[in-house]
């Protein structure tokens, strides 16, 4: 029983001095790639599964749905706020650089043009 412990210990770490070592190890790496390939297939189905999934939803369903960013996040992915999530979006973002120009302006220039403490 420790003997075949032992063996297995060996192969997989790809030990050249056990008989069959570097086939052991060729196989095992063979299964970690594929493996590898299979998760990326997966997560690469998911990618295309999850937005049609999303978009399964029922209007009834929709509305009944508390605002949040899951219900702004469904509207943006399926189309159905016509481009007013975005849009929200943009108008923040200017809102936003409205202020720090204001703030800008009012403190005499550019944060970095200031010297001294």
């Amino acid at each position: 029983m420790r003997a075949a412990a032992l063996l297995a210990a060996m192969a997989l770490t790809g030990c050249s001095l056990v008989p069959y070592g570097a086939e052991t190890q060729r196989a095992i790496e063979t299964a970690v790639d594929t493996g590898i390939d299979d998760r990326r297939a997966y997560n690469d189905k998911k990618a295309e599964v999850l937005p049609v999934l999303a978009c399964d939803i029922s209007v009834g369903a929709y509305g009944r749905m508390a605002e949040s960013n899951v219900k702004r996040g469904i509207a943006l992915i399926c189309g159905l706020d016509r481009g007013q999530a975005v849009a929200a979006d943009l108008d923040a973002a200017a809102a936003i650089i409205g202020t720090l120009s204001q703030m800008q302006a009012r403190s005499g220039g550019a944060m970095g043009d200031r010297t001294g403490p």
